[in-house]
């Protein structure tokens, strides 16, 4: 399997832009934590992504599989067909943003990191749907993420994850207890046709 792996995907925001996505609106003392948090992510931050190409191999009333592997989720049968393609990929800010932001004890420092490495995985989430449409030519995706709007087995994480087979490692990400993935701000999951 051929994995694409970035060890730095772009990320570029002003304090405009921040205070907009942020919803911040305007108020002066949340910027200046906000500029001083930002200044040190931008100096710091190798926010990552990982994903590669895979097949609905087989799809019944009660799952699909991905390369072979059964996956229960309603939702991810409702997006595929047999046969089709479909992108699982790994988003994380990465393990320097994740160390800095544990080192912060101020609650409003906190809830503005929090914000950032939110933002950072977004942008992450888009940039690798931006890949694989370049890639397919598909006009849009479908982004299925594992327990959005649904149940998901703990177990059924780890098969998406192992699907990764030990590539994950080269974005420093991990599963951790009850199989979620770290660092904290990473997201797993698989891009499809939106037809």
């Amino acid at each position: 399997m051929s994995y694409k792996v970035f060890e730095k995907y772009p990320f570029s925001y002003d304090m405009e832009s921040l205070d907009k996505e942020l919803h911040l609106k305007g108020n002066e003392a949340m910027l200046n934590i906000l500029e001083a948090i930002y200044e040190m992510v931008e100096k710091i931050t190798r926010p990552k992504a990982i994903y590669f190409e895979a097949r609905i191999t087989e799809k019944t009333d009660e799952s699909v599989k991905i390369n072979g592997v059964p996956f229960e989720s309603q939702l991810l049968r409702g997006y595929v067909n047999q046969g089709d393609p479909v992108f699982p990929y790994i988003v994380t800010v990465g393990t320097e943003l994740d160390d800095y932001a544990k080192t912060l004890k101020d609650p409003m420092k906190l809830f503005m990191i929090d914000e950032v490495m939110n933002l950072l995985v977004n942008t992450g989430k888009v940039f690798v749907a931006d890949r694989v449409k370049e890639a397919t030519g598909w006009q849009s995706v479908q982004d299925y993420v594992p327990g959005n709007g649904e149940e998901w087995s703990t177990v059924e994480q780890k098969r998406l994850f192992d699907l990764f087979a030990g590539e994950t490692a080269k974005i420093g990400v991990t599963l951790g207890d009850n199989y979620f993935v770290l660092p904290g701000r990473s997201t797993i999951g698989v891009l499809s046709n939106l037809n």
